[in-house]
């Protein structure tokens, strides 16, 4: 309770702007069935407004910085093989897709899914319609599987080509993977990871 306190400590600060007063601090209330102490709606808006304020809200950053990116892998030293899993712009696949494509990063899944984070407690306009912080809004999510020296190498390529410098970009996340096999062979390991066309067959030295 005395996390929730000090919250309820800032939200006290805060001027509504809808009425030009401060939201008064949460009197005592109800618990419910886990022991929360439920807020009022005016407040509890507040209160997500508040957190939002430094998540994700910070500048863009350039171009050059997102081809450049590295991945901590440390955590997990012994392990071959990562899933990186990307959500972004639906308007952007085809241009993340071809860009992997390129580079030999030939096996990928996509998926269509919606969802929404909060996103500096800004807005996001697609396809000519507002969302907000409650609202779900239309992404597009790529998963793609490679040895663990590719990762930095597509993440480089997923954050540099779906980035727009607006709020809604998205996020990519590194997920170790233990194993992989081929169904139609039987075969696992790097066998099984490597795709006929990929960055060993063109060429392409894998990155650190």
């Amino acid at each position: 309770m005395q996390h929730a306190f000090s919250l309820q400590q800032r939200l006290a600060a805060r001027a509504d702007p809808a009425t030009n007063s401060t939201i008064p601090v949460c009197t005592a209330r109800p618990s419910n069935s886990r022991g929360l102490t439920a807020l009022p709606c005016r407040q509890a808006q507040a209160f997500r407004t508040a957190a939002a304020e430094s998540n994700g809200a910070g500048p863009a950053v350039p171009y050059d910085t997102l081809e450049t990116l590295q991945c901590n892998l440390s955590t997990f030293p012994n392990c071959d093989f990562f899933r990186v899993e990307a959500i972004f712009r639906p308007w952007r696949l085809d241009h993340v897709v071809a860009a992997l494509s390129k580079q030999g990063i030939m096996g990928m899944t996509a998926s269509h899914v919606t969802g929404h984070g909060v996103q500096g407690g800004a807005k996001e306009r697609y396809s000519g319609t507002e969302y907000g912080i409650a609202s779900l809004v239309q992404k597009s999510r790529l998963d793609i599987v490679v040895h663990r020296d590719q990762v930095n190498k597509v993440v480089q390529i997923v954050a540099s080509t779906a980035h727009t410098g607006e709020i809604g970009d998205g996020k990519i996340f590194v997920h170790p993977v233990v194993e992989v096999i081929r169904i139609r062979t039987g075969e696992h390991g790097q066998a099984a990871e490597r795709m006929e066309g990929g960055m060993a067959d063109l060429g392409i030295a894998p990155q650190e």
